[in-house]
């Protein structure tokens, strides 16, 4: 389903320009196009910096450091923020108001039909607020809490999506003793979630920032980077469950103390 903020973000950027060409009339102005294109860029950026500021939150709560020169795990972060111009000053006020926050991280863990699991990730100062909430979610889409324990049903690592240079001519062979140099435990060149040409590094999640660090000397250009749970196990839906399963998870993301969602539905 949803592996990360970041791919369904791009998706829903692309599924917004396809409806402006869509919906474009004759009687429509080029000042008219522009305008809707304009908002639906906006829109994107939204989101992704919205996911970036999480992030950043995340990252000093973990280490307990507001520091990006201490805080390798923040560095990297705005760094990945940087790349894809969030304004200087929203990262810095990011990071004024999480250094005096009390929030604390919780997981949430509901099940769905067929064995699913939606595993949430959420930072919060005011914890019954937000069970309140997702109560209410879960309620009304007829699902329920996990008993206990679903989250070992997930592994956590570090995962930096990445684009070879041009000049790499072997890239998908030479891959692997890149992989190997710059300390990633696997790499996959050929997976649903991937754009041809580009590969995928997994890591322990404390090596995100050494990798990205070692695979950029190979002139690698990383468009992804960040700690997610994988599942060991997937399952499938049939579409009816599959389509009421993402309706449910849109609406978590919807949640303002919710930093991520994971799941293992194919």
């Amino acid at each position: 389903m949803y592996r990360n903020t970041f791919f369904k973000v791009t998706d829903l950027c692309r599924v917004a320009l396809s409806n402006i060409v869509l919906k474009r009339n004759a009687g429509h102005n080029k000042w008219s196009n522009i305008k809707h294109i304009k908002g639906a860029n906006d829109q994107y950026k939204s989101l992704l910096f919205a996911k970036f500021s999480r992030q950043m939150k995340l990252a000093i709560r973990e280490q307990n450091d507001s520091n990006p020169e201490t805080n390798s795990k923040l560095a990297s972060i705005i760094e990945m923020a940087k790349k894809n111009s969030m304004p200087k000053d929203t990262i810095l006020n990011t990071i004024k108001t999480q250094s005096n926050s009390k929030a604390d991280v919780h997981w949430h863990e509901i099940k769905g039909p067929r064995g699913s699991i939606i595993l949430i990730q959420s930072l919060t100062e005011n914890v019954k607020l937000l069970k309140q909430n997702l109560n209410t979610l879960v309620r009304k889409s007829g699902l329920a809490y996990c008993d206990s324990g679903a989250k070992h049903l997930f592994i956590h690592k570090g995962i930096l999506i990445a684009k070879p240079s041009s000049d790499l001519t072997n890239a998908a062979e030479d891959c692997i003793e890149h992989a190997i140099n710059a300390g990633a435990e696997e790499v996959e060149t050929d997976c649903d979630d991937l754009e041809p040409g580009h590969y995928k590094f997994l890591c322990e999640p404390n090596d995100i920032a050494k990798v990205r660090t070692n695979l950029e000397k190979y002139k690698y250009d990383i468009l992804h980077a960040e700690e997610e749970h994988l599942p060991l196990q997937k399952v499938s839906l049939s579409e009816i469950e599959y389509e009421h399963l993402v309706k449910f998870i849109n609406n978590v993301q919807g949640l303002p103390d919710v930093i991520q969602v994971y799941d293992n539905v194919n």
